[in-house]
């Protein structure tokens, strides 16, 4: 009797503290079936034909809480807690980090918004900070070869032990500023990579634009024996610069998006080079360690969306055209034995489907194809190869 006293107690203490702070229960859950077909386009790696169940094709599935609390004098404090999961499994989507999607606390009121947490970067697609669906009709959603902003831009992430800014609305403009410290017990160190951001979005109307300049400080290489130069001098750091918008004509809604990038990772892009082939990526078949080849050059997309019986269509293309960054013209060690200098041209097109059942359920299907144009320079000669790949998926997406 104690026992249930004390429960009830607990609950009910609970059930006032979140009236009180306005929690809310919030997700996705989205899966589906797809088949794909990968062709690797290098001697000794075969063509990869599946049919699978999928999960966060549409959407990446989540659960998440979210609330605010009203301080008085115009300030309110916040949370969003965001767990990314596999609804095809049940597994989470980072082992180890139970909310990987957004750890978030603000302030809010007329000074604008100031967060704390991991959050995503503007350049991103899985947080309440990421800005690129303004410029992408598919956001970051709808496959690993659709037309969306991943494919064909080098995009940040989410971050650690970030701080994040966003300015009152000044007639359609917002301002804002994000600065990742890095790694716990290595904050503000040489040691783990570190995130500068700065971007404006505008929206008036049927018109809304986004322009941001983000970069990582890499840690210098002593501290990752796989960069260059891994000698302990400092690295080169990224940069990027990301701008575009969409307009609304009703009968369809224009997506245009641009990046020019330099020193970032070719891990940052998503797509056919990153597929793994008999234990060996199409990076190892370009430089010695995918995550250390650094890429400069930039990428467009053009998307749209369009109302269609009752429901929504989706249609798209994007262009990639790289080369290696400057940083690449270095000596290879002896553990590292590759190939330093390498273009890369890339071209996708998608058109998808989604029919709405309700207001929170959806049918979508997506079909898409990319195909990659790579030419490596060794001592030996030119190397050429074109892997492609070509995907359809079918899913069911939930929102509660």
């Amino acid at each position: 009797m104690k026992k249930t006293l004390v429960a009830v107690s607990v609950l009910g203490a609970f059930a006032g503290s979140a009236l009180a702070a306005d929690v809310q229960l919030y997700g996705i859950l989205d899966t589906g079936v797809g088949y794909s077909h990968i062709d690797m386009d290098t001697s000794g790696v075969d063509d990869v034909d599946s049919f699978e169940m999928k999960s966060g094709v549409g959407s990446g599935s989540r659960w998440g809480l979210k609330g605010t609390e009203d301080l008085g004098n115009g300030l309110t404090v916040g949370f969003i807690l965001e767990n990314g999961f596999d609804s095809d499994d049940g597994s989470e989507d980072s082992t180890g980090v139970m909310f990987n999607r957004e750890s978030s606390l603000f302030l809010e009121g007329s000074f604008g918004k100031l967060a704390f947490g991991r959050m995503g970067a503007l350049n991103s697609g899985q947080s309440s900070w990421s800005k690129v669906g303004m410029i992408n009709a598919f956001g970051t959603s709808y496959g690993e070869f659709t037309a969306q902003a991943s494919n064909v831009f080098s995009l940040a992430g989410q971050w650690d032990n970030m701080i994040a800014y966003e300015t009152p609305d000044f007639a359609g403009f917002k301002l804002f500023a994000q600065y990742g410290m890095g790694s716990n017990d290595h904050e503000n160190e040489s040691s783990s990579d570190r995130f500068y951001s700065l971007g404006v979005t505008y929206n008036n109307g049927p018109f809304a634009g986004y322009f941001a300049v983000d970069s990582i400080n890499y840690k210098t290489a002593k501290f990752n024996p796989g960069e260059w130069p891994n000698n302990g001098d400092d690295v080169d750091d990224s940069l990027t610069v990301t701008f575009g918008g969409s307009y609304d004509f009703e009968v369809v809604k224009i997506y245009l998006g641009a990046q020019y990038f330099d020193e970032v990772r070719l891990a940052s892009i998503g797509g056919v080079l990153n597929q793994a082939g008999d234990g060996e990526t199409m990076g190892d078949l370009i430089t010695p360690i995918n995550e250390i080849a650094k890429i400069k050059g930039y990428g467009i997309s053009l998307t749209g969306d369009a109302p269609l019986g009752g429901g929504r269509a989706m249609f798209g293309v994007g262009y990639l055209d790289a080369e290696a960054a400057d940083s690449m013209d270095r000596e290879l060690s002896d553990n590292q034995i590759g190939r330093r200098d390498f273009d890369i041209k890339r071209y996708v097109v998608s058109v998808g489907y989604s029919y709405p059942f309700s207001k929170r359920t959806d049918v979508y299907g997506v079909a898409s194809y990319m195909q990659d144009q790579t030419d490596t320079y060794t001592d030996d000669g030119t190397d050429e190869w074109d892997p492609s790949a070509y995907t359809v998926y079918v899913g069911l997406r939930h929102r509660f």
